[in-house]
This record gives C-alpha cells, structure tokens and sequence, in this order.
C-alpha cells in the first residue's frame, strides 16, 4: 500500500511545494515510486517538475482530470528522475472547487476514490495543496491522511497553526478518521535571527514530538533553485538546502514505519 501524503497550509508561501517536490524528488532518488498530485492552481510543483512550458496546454491530463474521473489514468511518468509520476495542475484546476461544491455530498471524497485505483502501483502519494482549506483541502487530506505542515517561522505562524489543527480535526471526526499530523517542519529558520528561533519553541509547544527534528534554513541554493524552477536536491545536491531535504526525507521514511 502506498503512503499517502498532503502537504498542506492555508497560509502561502510557507515552502509547501519546494516540500513537496524535493520530498519527492529524494524518494524517487531512493528507488521509491512517487506520485505528485499538483492540486495548486498556481501550478508551481508542475513548474519545478519540469512541465513549465506544458501547462497550458488544454490536451495535458492533469489533476482535476483525474479528481473528476475524466479519462484513463495517465500521468506525466518519470519527470526529472525515473520513479517520478506527476499529476500536473491545468486550466480546469481553477474551476475544481466549484465543480467540487456542486456535488457536496460526494465531492469531499472525489480523489480518494480516483487514488483506489492506482495507488498500489505507488509507494507514495504526495498532494501539493493551494493556500486555502476549502473542497480541494478536503478533497487531499481525506485522500491522503498523513498531513505534513510546513510552516513559516515567522509572526502569527502558531494562529495558522491552531485553525489547521482545528480543520483537520473536524476533517477526522466527520470524514476520515484516518488523518493525522505526520508531522510539522519549520522552514525558512535561521540560527542567528532570534524570532524563527522563539516561534519554533512556540510551535513546538503546540505540536509536541510531531515538530520534525529537520529544520530548512533560509538559503541561498534553496532560492535559487526556486528561481530555476528545480528541486534544490537535484539542481545543488551538495548545497545545506539538498541536506536538510534528505534529512526531512529520512523522518518521513521513519515515521511511517510501524
């Protein structure tokens, strides 16, 4: 059975998607089969994955295909690193919630569904979320019940922190009784900066032992690779960012296991 995770924040710019694809990136690197779920209309994992010139185009099958059963299942396989299957974020993806809205009753369960049928091809599933706790939120963690939650480590990170926990409680008790927190990863920290450090403690007071020992520091060859549109792990393996990311990988792993 594959694991099944989201990555989800309703806050923007936390480092969701350079989580999501250098996680996955270090998996594949690992000999694991990895599918990416971009369920982000802003289409950034797509982009870092290297479907930046392909997501436009209205032929590309991509996840809100997939959400709403349209067509045969049929990723973008091996992008970047053999193992790695990409459902890239289209057009329709902008209009998902909505579609999603007007069949409330079955619609929080859409992906879950669509996933049963290819997930044991998979040892991890991995959802890209927007910033926002809507139907496609829903959607992702219902599918994929170990949540990963980065978090900024930066003022009113810990106000963010206590509504997810709140959404992903009712998430458990009225749909899925399978979520949980995997765990909670701090980025953009700093040694020498005295708030990332205060909001850490903060944050770990919150989450207790779910707080990932892995930190990912404000860095240089994180940015750029940002900037190039490439995971850090590939584009600057030997780089701080690359390491902290096999780190992350390796809690990931180990968590999972019983």
């Amino acid at each position: 059975m594959a694991r099944k995770l989201s990555i989800v924040n309703q806050k923007g710019g936390v480092a969701k998607t350079t989580t999501v694809v250098n996680l996955a990136a270090t998996l594949a690197q690992r000999g694991k089969k990895v599918l990416v779920i971009d369920f982000d209309a802003q289409k950034n994992a797509s982009q870092f994955l290297g479907l930046a010139g392909r997501v436009s185009d209205p032929s590309l099958y991509g996840s809100a295909d997939f959400a709403l059963g349209k067509g045969g299942f049929a990723p973008q396989w091996d992008q970047l690193v053999p193992g790695l299957d990409v459902l890239p974020a289209t057009e329709e993806l902008a209009l998902l919630e909505k579609r999603l809205l007007d069949n409330i009753l079955s619609g929080s369960r859409r992906l879950a569904f669509a996933l049963r049928e290819v997930e044991a091809a998979y040892d991890f599933v991995l959802v890209d979320c927007g910033p926002m706790l809507g139907m496609m939120a829903l959607n992702a963690v219902a599918a994929c019940p170990e949540v990963l939650i980065p978090i900024e480590l930066a003022h009113a990170a810990a106000l963010g922190a206590l509504s997810l926990q709140q959404f992903l409680a009712s998430v458990r008790l009225e749909l899925e009784p399978s979520v949980h927190i995997l765990g909670v990863l701090g980025t953009f920290y700093s040694e020498t900066e005295r708030t990332p450090r205060q909001i850490l403690s903060t944050i770990s007071d919150i989450f207790g032992g779910l707080v990932f020992k892995t930190v990912i520091n404000t860095s240089a060859a994180v940015r750029d690779a940002a900037g190039k549109g490439r995971p850090v792990v590939l584009l600057d393996p030997g780089s701080r960012g690359a390491e902290q990311y096999h780190l992350l990988t390796d809690e990931v792993i180990e968590r999972g296991n019983p």
